[in-house]
C-alpha cells in the first residue's frame, strides 16, 4: 500500500506532526504574538508591571478577547498542577494546532466534490506544506481569526439559504468574533457581505438568522475589553484612530502596494512557492465566483492599500489560497502534464519542502526562550543567583520585558560589557551566578573566579559542520556558571 494513500493515513499524519511541531515551536512567530496576548494576561492575574506593557495597552487599541482566553488558560493549568509558563503555552498551542488542523481537514472534506481527486491534493498540501503545522500552532490574532472566521464561513457553504436558523446564528457569532481576534479580518468580512448579497442572494430570513448571532457576539467581546482596561472602551475605533488617522503604524516601516506580490512567494520559499502562486492564478481564473475568491481579493486589497505590511497579514487566508491553487493545478492536469523540465523542478521542490518542513517542525519559533527556559528553571533551585547579560548595539527607545516566563526569584543584571563585572564598586559576582552570553564562546573569566558552560542549544555535533559558514548568520548563544 502506497504511502498517504488514503485519507486516514495522511489525517494521522496530520495529527502527529501538529503534537511535534507544539512541542518544540516554543516562543513566538511575532513580538505581538506574546507581548500582546500573554503578557496582558500576566498583567491582569497581578503579576506584572503595568510600566512594562507594549505602548498599545496604554491607548486601549487592542482587544481583550485573546488575552483574556490566555488568562483563563493561566487559571485552569495552575489548577491541574501546571505552573510552569511554557508548559501552559503549550497546552494552548496544542489545542491552537488541533482545532485549527481539525477545521481545514472538514474545509477539504466539504471541498472534496469539486476537485477530481476529492481533495487528496489539498490534504497533502494540509499536511506537508512546510509552513502549515508551523503556522497552526500559533495562538496568534491572525490564526486565531481565521480559526472563527472560517469556521463561521464553513457553516453557511456551500448554499447558505438551505442552513437552518440556529446553523446561521452560529455562523454570525463566529463571523462577528473573528473580527475581535483581528481586526484586518474585516476586509474578508466585506467579501463574504458582498457574496451573499450579489452572488448568493440570500433571503431576510438568513440575513436575519446572521446579524442576530452577530449582535450577541459583540456582548463577550466588549465584555472582554472591558475586563482588560477597566473600563468600557470602543478598542477597534481606537486602533484605527492610532494606526491610521495618526499613522503610527507607518512608523514601522511602509512598503508600495504591490509589495505582497513580492514578498509572500519569498515567504512561502521558492521554488514550491512559485508552483503555489502560478496555480493560484489559474485556480482564481478557472473558478471567479468561489467564495474564497470573494474573501481573498478584498483582503489583499485592503492590505496593500495600508502602507504598513508585513507577510504574517496574508496568513489568515493561507488556506483559501492553497484551496484555490489546488483546484488551478487540478484544472491543469485534467487538460495537460508538466513539460519535463517543470516536473523535474517541482520533484526538487517537494524535496526541498520536506527538509524544511522536518527543520520547521522541531526548531524553536524564537530560540532566545529556549535560554530563558534554562535559566529560570536555573533559578528555581538557585533562588540566590544572579544571572548576567551583555547589552549589544545602542539601547532601544522601548525595551519590552518577557515577564510570563520569567520567575518571581530571577535576578537579572543587564552591563554594558562583561568585563565591567570585575568593578566591584559597580557588580558584585559570585559562585553560582550564571553568564549569558550573546555567542558561541567566550574567553572571559570574572577576576577570582572559573566558568563552566552550563547550556548551549546546538550540540556540539551540530556545529562540528559550518558549512557556508551558517554559523556566522545564526544566533549561537551559550551559559556559563561561575564557580
Amino acid at each position: 500500500m502506497l504511502l498517504f494513500s488514503r485519507s486516514r493515513d495522511i489525517f494521522i499524519a496530520g495529527i502527529l506532526l501538529i503534537v511535534i511541531t507544539a512541542w518544540f515551536s516554543m516562543g513566538y512567530h511575532h513580538p505581538d504574538e506574546h507581548y500582546q496576548i500573554w503578557e496582558f494576561a500576566k498583567y491582569k492575574l497581578g503579576e506584572s508591571p503595568l510600566d512594562d506593557l507594549p505602548w498599545e495597552f496604554k491607548e486601549q487599541m487592542r482587544p481583550g478577547l485573546q488575552p483574556f482566553i490566555a488568562f483563563c488558560t493561566i487559571i485552569g493549568t495552575r489548577f491541574l498542577g501546571i505552573i510552569d509558563p511554557f508548559a501552559q503555552v503549550f497546552v494552548l498551542r496544542l489545542l491552537t494546532g488541533l482545532m485549527v488542523f481539525g477545521l481545514y481537514w472538514k474545509w477539504c472534506d466539504a471541498l472534496a466534490p469539486t476537485l477530481r481527486d476529492q481533495g487528496r491534493f489539498l490534504r497533502l498540501c494540509l499536511v506537508l506544506f512546510w509552513m502549515f503545522p508551523y503556522l497552526n500552532v500559533r495562538f496568534s490574532s491572525e490564526n486565531m481569526s481565521a480559526l472563527a472566521f472560517l469556521g463561521g464561513l464553513l457553516l453557511i457553504f456551500p448554499k447558505p439559504d438551505e442552513k437552518s436558523n440556529g446553523r446561521l446564528f452560529v455562523a454570525g457569532m463566529l463571523l462577528c468574533t473573528s473580527f475581535f481576534f483581528r481586526y484586518q479580518i474585516a476586509f474578508a468580512g466585506l467579501g463574504i457581505g458582498a457574496w451573499l448579497l450579489f452572488q448568493e442572494k440570500i433571503a431576510l430570513r438568513s440575513w436575519f438568522a446572521l446579524i442576530c448571532g452577530a449582535i450577541v457576539a459583540l456582548i463577550p467581546c466588549f465584555f472582554a475589553d472591558y475586563w482588560m482596561y477597566g473600563r468600557w472602551v470602543f478598542a477597534p475605533y481606537n486602533y484605527f484612530a492610532q494606526n491610521i488617522v495618526q499613522d503610527k503604524a507607518a512608523g514601522f516601516g511602509v512598503s508600495p502596494w504591490w509589495w505582497y506580490f513580492k514578498e509572500l512567494p519569498i515567504t512561502l520559499m521558492p521554488p514550491a512557492s512559485l508552483f503555489l502562486f502560478w496555480f493560484l492564478g489559474l485556480g482564481i481564473r478557472k473558478n471567479p465566483r468561489h467564495v474564497f475568491v470573494w474573501c481573498l481579493v478584498p483582503f489583499v486589497i485592503g492590505h496593500s492599500l495600508i502602507g504598513h505590511k508585513e507577510a504574517r497579514f496574508m496568513f489568515p487566508l493561507i488556506f483559501p489560497i492553497f484551496y484555490l491553487a489546488a483546484h488551478g493545478w487540478d484544472h491543469y492536469m485534467a487538460q495537460k502534464s508538466l513539460p519535463k523540465w517543470a516536473n523535474y523542478v517541482f520533484k526538487f521542490a517537494v524535496f526541498v519542502n520536506l527538509a524544511v518542513l522536518g527543520f520547521r517542525c522541531i526548531y524553536p519559533a524564537n530560540d532566545v526562550l529556549v535560554y530563558t527556559r534554562f535559566m529560570r528553571s536555573y533559578a528555581v533551585n538557585n533562588p540566590e543567583s544572579t544571572i548576567y547579560w551583555a547589552q549589544i548595539g545602542p539601547k532601544k527607545k522601548e525595551v519590552l520585558t518577557p515577564h510570563f516566563f520569567q520567575s518571581p526569584w530571577m535576578k537579572i543584571v543587564v552591563t554594558d560589557s562583561f568585563p565591567q563585572l570585575n568593578n566591584r564598586a559597580m557588580y558584585q559576582p559570585k559562585a553560582g551566578d550564571l553568564l549569558h552570553f550573546r555567542s558561541n564562546r567566550s574567553d572571559f573569566v570574572p577576576d577570582g573566579f572559573q566558568t563552566e558552560q552550563v547550556f548551549r542549544w546546538y550540540p556540539d555535533w551540530v556545529l562540528a559542520f559550518n558549512i557556508n559558514h551558517w554559523q556566522d548568520r545564526t544566533r549561537i548563544w551559550s551559559v556559563y556558571k561561575i564557580k
